[in-house]
Parts: structure tokens; C-alpha cells; sequence
């Protein structure tokens, strides 16, 4: 399992397995299920989002505060408790219902930019609606990714890197100074203007490699 990384085998096993539980392992669903969640719902929607933050907010984060993106948001009313609801499965050891929830949110994300279309509403000049919708999704990516970096460190850190910060997760310590659960777990956690970084693939797609017979 060396060839997919700590990230991969954590994530997959603590959702899929029920944690102190046995379960099967199939190489053909451990491919699936972390290309659909890991490549596609989370590290896609990272991407494209940034790509139109650097289309539209020449690199930066837009100029908006979380405190006024409207209650009736729908990402930013999925996010207000999810903190509290993510760290008491943690407490619970309910490893997968903790990614579920944070999977709602991330598949939430991507349905909201699709139904906002942001390109749609700069061409017609709505420059202010443009930044909400695109601080309301790089928002939520920055939650999910903090709220599943005890699973997934190193891929919390490529989105927090390209999100403009500079918090190394395997470093419980500096986590724990520069990344607290009451900042970081709460909605409207990254700063309006931050400089983002250079749009990169977090988590990039795995191949099954068949065996050839011998």
C-alpha cells in the first residue's frame, strides 16, 4: 500500500471500515472511492475555484468577510455547526460518519458554484456576487480540508498552502498555536485579500494496474 500513500490508506480505511470493525479490502473500491472524494469532489473543486479566483480576483482572495456572506447561504449555513458535529465523531472514534459530514459540504460546494455559475454572473457585470460565491466555496474547501487534516495531513496541506497559509498539520504543535479549533473549525476562518498560491492537483487520480499473468 506504500505506492498510494499515508493519506490514501488512512482515509479509505477509517470511512469505508467502521473503525475496531473487520472489513474487506478491495484495490478496485479503494481506487474508486478516493478518486470520486479526493481527486474529484475536494481537489477539483480547489482547482477550478482558484482558477476563477485568479481570473476574477487577480490571484486573492476576494474582498469578503465571512461574518457578512448572508445566512441564507447555503454553504455557509452547512458549515456553522459542522465543526462541533465533526470533532464530537472524532470523540466518538466515528471516523466515517466525520467524513460524511465533511463530504456534504464539499459536495454541497460543488453543486453551488455549478447553480451560481460565477462566469455567468461576470460577464453580466455582478462583480460582488462573483466574490461571495467564490469566498463562499474556497471558505467551505478550507473547512473540509481542516476539519479532515487528522486524516489526511498532507493533503490538508497542499489546500491550505494554496489557500495562502502556511500551517504544516503533522506539526500538532504548530497547529495547535497557529490553527486552533475555535479559529479554524468556525466559518470565515480565511482572511478576505490573502494571496493564494498557484492552483495544483492535492490529490492526484490513481490507475489500477493490472497484473499481467506470469
Amino acid at each position: 500500500m506504500n505506492k498510494y500513500g499515508a493519506d490514501a490508506v488512512r482515509y479509505y480505511f477509517l470511512k469505508e471500515i467502521e473503525f475496531g470493525e473487520d472489513g474487506d479490502f478491495n484495490e478496485t473500491r479503494f481506487i474508486n472511492t478516493l478518486n470520486a472524494e479526493l481527486a474529484n469532489d475536494l481537489g477539483n473543486l480547489l482547482n477550478r475555484t482558484l482558477n476563477m479566483a485568479r481570473k476574477y480576483c487577480d490571484g486573492y482572495v476576494p474582498n469578503v468577510s465571512g461574518e457578512n456572506i448572508s445566512g441564507d447561504n447555503l454553504l455557509k449555513g452547512l458549515s456553522l455547526d459542522l465543526g462541533d458535529r465533526v470533532a464530537g465523531f472524532y470523540e466518538e472514534l466515528a471516523f466515517s460518519k466525520a467524513c460524511e459530514a465533511v463530504l456534504v459540504l464539499v459536495r454541497a460546494g460543488n453543486k453551488f458554484i455549478d447553480v451560481q455559475a460565477p462566469w455567468s454572473l461576470y460577464k453580466q457585470g455582478h462583480l460582488e456576487s462573483v466574490q461571495q460565491v467564490l469566498y463562499s466555496v474556497l471558505e467551505s474547501v478550507r473547512l473540509a480540508s481542516y476539519l479532515l487534516s487528522p486524516i489526511i495531513p498532507n493533503i490538508s496541506n497542499a489546500i491550505y498552502q494554496q489557500l495562502g497559509f502556511s500551517i504544516d498539520f503533522n506539526d500538532r504543535v504548530a497547529v495547535n498555536s497557529l490553527a486552533t479549533f475555535a479559529a479554524h473549525a468556525a466559518w470565515g476562518a480565511l482572511p478576505a485579500n490573502q494571496t493564494l498560491g498557484e492552483p495544483q492537483p492535492v490529490f492526484k487520480r490513481l490507475e489500477l494496474l493490472e497484473t499481467l499473468p506470469s
